[in-house]
């Protein structure tokens, strides 16, 4: 018990400055981003509701959110009422008709309001990082592997698309490291063991090998996605890049969506005990609690004990005990550990 005021009391001064690491945090889920001719009102007007479909998209992970009654017959509504503020910014793309992009913000609770009264699931802010293995193909051009400094149109084409669905990306480096694990012909021939090794250095969640290759109809591309024990291929064709980059965008966040989301309700729908071994400072508590909070599936979270560096938990899911499993899975702080001779779930925490 002395302990455990202790880390209380020394919690109290620590909550208002601790910055806790997540695993990906992504920040602009409720923000929308759309091409313009102009900069003005009547034009910005046209497209609030085309602003608020692709944050309902990014915030649900459901790209038929739309065909819910109670959203399709309010959107000319909700979109006026739930805009925030707006800005432009210049698009920054060879060709493009429309020189600008218009920033726009929408209100993140009315938003998550509006999918909870529809029943509809809420994918939250923390989502896996995937490290992007990409190899492009086009006639005239050397066979080339998209790093993160890459500045041409398909890396620029392939990060607007992943911020439209809010999955955060990683290309690699391709430095001396990564040219001495990783060819061409690794991710032509999807040699998952050579780049699952190669991918170690950016600490990613799921890993995304994509090959694309340009003919006389067009563009044809073979993806593969991998998590943990879990794979998922596709196979596409279009008649432009931005076809094929902006399909695979969308199957990986429905994909991913299906996994993660959770229908959101205004009382826990499960609860639990959950124990946590390796919490050790009172920063680690601090860091613990802050983490689990933040977790979509979690609604409450309540101390219940502290002996040596293991701490006892009360836990109010809005969602399933899978649906907290596969949360934690993501960002690697909490990792199971088997627990035979007791009935509570035992975690270590990853300092």
């Amino acid at each position: 018990m002395k302990q455990l005021l202790s880390w209380l009391a020394i919690s109290i001064c620590l909550i208002c400055t601790i910055n806790t690491a997540f695993a990906v945090r992504v920040t602009r889920l409720y923000q929308a981003q759309i091409p313009v001719a102009s900069q003005t009102s009547e034009e910005r007007n046209q497209v609030l509701q085309q602003g608020l479909t692709q944050v309902l998209i990014k915030v649900s992970g459901d790209n038929g959110v739309l065909n819910h009654p109670k959203i399709k017959s309010r959107l000319e509504e909700l979109a006026s009422t739930l805009m925030q503020e707006f800005s432009y910014s210049p698009s920054n793309l060879p060709d493009n008709a429309e020189p600008y992009f218009l920033q726009l913000n929408f209100d993140a609770d009315g938003i998550n309001k509006v999918l909870q009264d529809a029943g509809v699931p809420i994918w939250g802010q923390n989502r896996p990082l995937i490290v992007v293995w990409l190899d492009v193909e086009i006639p005239n051009h050397p066979a080339e592997i998209m790093t993160n400094d890459s500045a041409n149109e398909i890396s620029l084409l392939f990060k607007q698309n992943m911020d439209r669905r809010g999955l955060p990306i990683i290309f690699p480096m391709m430095d001396i490291t990564d040219m001495n694990l990783v060819s061409v012909n690794d991710i032509v021939i999807k040699a998952i063991p050579v780049l699952t090794n190669a991918a170690k250095r950016y600490s990613s969640d799921a890993m995304l090998m994509g090959h694309i290759t340009q003919d006389k109809n067009g563009f044809n591309a073979q993806w593969t996605l991998v998590m943990g024990q879990s794979q998922w291929d596709w196979s596409m064709t279009g008649e432009t890049i931005a076809d094929v980059l902006t399909t695979v965008t969308n199957n990986i966040a429905d994909t991913l969506a299906g996994r993660y989301a959770v229908i959101m309700t205004d009382t826990a729908q499960t609860k639990f005990t959950l124990q946590v071994a390796g919490v050790t400072e009172a920063e680690d508590f601090m860091q613990l609690m802050n983490y689990l909070q933040h977790l979509t599936p979690v609604a409450d979270v309540q101390l219940i004990q502290v002996s040596g560096s293991d701490v006892t938990l009360n836990i109010s899911l809005r969602g399933t005990r899978e649906s907290f499993s596969q949360a934690v899975s993501l960002g690697k702080k909490l990792t199971s550990v088997n627990n035979n001779n007791q009935t509570i779930p035992l975690y270590q925490w990853n300092h």
